[in-house]
């Protein structure tokens, strides 16, 4: 039953704004939220030039693009958004995506229109050397957020490793609740259809292709696998900036596809066509994809980031290597590669494994709206 609650998000991601053949994951996930409230109404940055439209995703679900000029102008355009929101709606809720700029916006309306802030940690930002030196602003935005958080009546981050850092920190355990991201379990644990019979061994990685997510090192890995195994070939379905050094970095090596942006409905037939899976990420505060992995029956090799160790026991139903190392990556995928049968067993752990962890949990996280609003949180 729906409650009678009105929830404002501030997000970085635009394709809650575009026009797909298909729902995207993001907007589904959306239109899903909006079964168990009154309405959502979602400020999303888009840039300028894709000139994007507001969009009415479902009855009472609805997107707002700030086609802002850069990052820094999409502060003051979320803000005037969210201002024309909140003058026609009684909002309860604002939730944030990250603790920097979105949770900027947040604390804004939250002191303007006095309403509750809770605010997500969907990376791992606190007390992360890596992170820290991927570009200088991260040294400010790291400054902002530790004030911003302090904002917030209620935190939720995606695995208990992110929960300890921010207490580490001084923020009261009360306040923050571990949550992950919904997964369809259903949709990624259909029966694995029999295998056709193939001359090349499938790598699988799937992920944005941004700076975090590494993907040079598991070209690396894979440059390493490829002298010992010629009969493999490795599969990275995602799109993002480091796309055009990616294609530099994988010009000549016939061994390596770059499948681009993969609709969300075409990963499943992705992940069951693969031999295994490998995610080289530098920080995960979570790693969905390692739960999607192994729902289709997957061993995975992932680096030993924080959202992997939630996901991941090494041994059992897939690998954890060192971040940054491409020689015990190399390894890990040789040995999966050599050992089918262990490869089938890890992936069958895996799936049953992620059935009893990573069930639907969307009433959990609209409970969890309800109880901030009505400051039913533990003191």
């Amino acid at each position: 039953m729906a409650r009678a609650i009105n929830i404002l998000t501030v997000s970085w991601d635009p394709t809650l704004a575009m026009n797909q053949p298909d729902f995207g994951d993001a907007q589904i996930r959306n239109i899903e939220y909006g079964k168990y409230v009154n309405s959502i109404h979602s400020i999303t940055y888009a840039k300028k030039s894709l000139n994007l439209k507001n969009k009415k995703l479902s009855h009472n679900v609805f997107v707002y693009p700030t086609n802002s000029a850069n990052q820094i102008n999409f502060l003051w355009d979320a803000w005037k958004i969210a201002k024309n929101i909140c003058l026609q709606n009684k909002i309860d809720l604002v939730l944030t995506q990250d603790p920097f700029l979105t949770g900027l916006v947040g604390t804004l309306v939250k002191k303007k229109f006095n309403c509750q802030l809770l605010i997500h940690f969907h990376g791992d930002f606190f007390d992360n050397k890596l992170w820290l030196r991927e570009d200088w602003y991260n040294r400010l935005l790291l400054i902002l957020g530790q004030k911003v958080v302090r904002q917030a009546d209620a935190i939720r981050v995606m695995s208990q490793g992110i929960k300890d850092k921010l207490i580490n920190f001084g923020l009261r355990e009360n306040k923050i609740r571990v949550i992950p991201t919904p997964v369809d379990l259903q949709k990624f644990s259909l029966p694995v259809e029999k295998k056709q019979s193939r001359d090349k061994k499938i790598i699988l990685s799937v992920g944005r292709l941004v700076i975090v997510k590494n993907i040079p090192l598991l070209i690396k890995a894979i440059e390493i696998v490829y002298k010992k195994r010629k009969d493999i070939i490795l599969r990275i379905a995602g799109a993002g900036p480091e796309k055009d050094k990616i294609k530099k970095l994988t010009a000549g090596l016939d061994y390596i596809e770059l499948l681009g942006a993969k609709d969300h409905d075409d990963l499943p037939k992705e992940y069951r066509n693969c031999d295994l899976f490998v995610l080289s990420s530098d920080s995960e505060s979570f790693g969905k994809v390692l739960v999607e992995a192994n729902a289709c029956g997957k061993p995975v090799v992932a680096t030993a980031t924080t959202g992997a160790k939630e996901i991941v026991r090494d041994g059992y139903n897939g690998w954890l290597v060192p971040i940054g190392d491409a020689q015990a990556m190399a390894d890990k995928i040789l040995y999966l590669l050599n050992s089918p049968t262990e490869a089938e067993r890890l992936g069958e752990n895996g799936r049953q494994l992620m059935r009893e962890k990573f069930s639907d949990n969307t009433e959990q996280i609209v409970k969890f709206w309800e109880d901030i609003i009505e400051q039913k949180l533990p003191r």
